[in-house]
């Protein structure tokens, strides 16, 4: 059976949006354990439309206290304290007990980044 293919809700940041398509950022941490496997996946913007295909090449569940140093740093946080008030914006009930998702990709590609990278 073939795998259906995978997407990734970023929000409508236009700096986040920049870094993915420069391939500077290439981690999101996402509440709950989701079932995401290495593959394609899309990365949109359902609000802001916009999409590029990426290859998700890490999937690690844990609880968010658990979150490296390395994992805080590459999602662009300072501290784990400036990581769980930001991810509380989007997730209000998140505690450091909380099963989260840390999604790794790279090879970000498509007609956006194309046009993006030729500026």
């Amino acid at each position: 059976m073939k795998r259906a293919l995978q997407a990734l809700l970023i929000s409508p940041n236009e700096r986040n949006r920049e870094k993915i398509l420069k391939g500077e950022k290439k981690i999101t941490i996402r509440e709950g354990h989701r079932d995401y496997v290495l593959s394609k996946v899309m990365l949109c913007c359902p609000i802001d439309p916009w999409c590029v295909e990426a290859e998700i090449t890490g999937v690690r569940h844990c609880i968010l206290k658990e979150v490296t140093a390395i994992e805080c740093s590459d999602e662009g946080y300072d501290s784990q304290k400036k990581m769980i008030k930001d991810l509380q914006h989007y997730y209000p009930e998140l505690t450091l007990d909380s099963k989260v998702t840390i999604i790794r990709w790279d090879n970000v590609q498509g007609e956006l980044v194309n046009e993006y990278l030729s500026q």
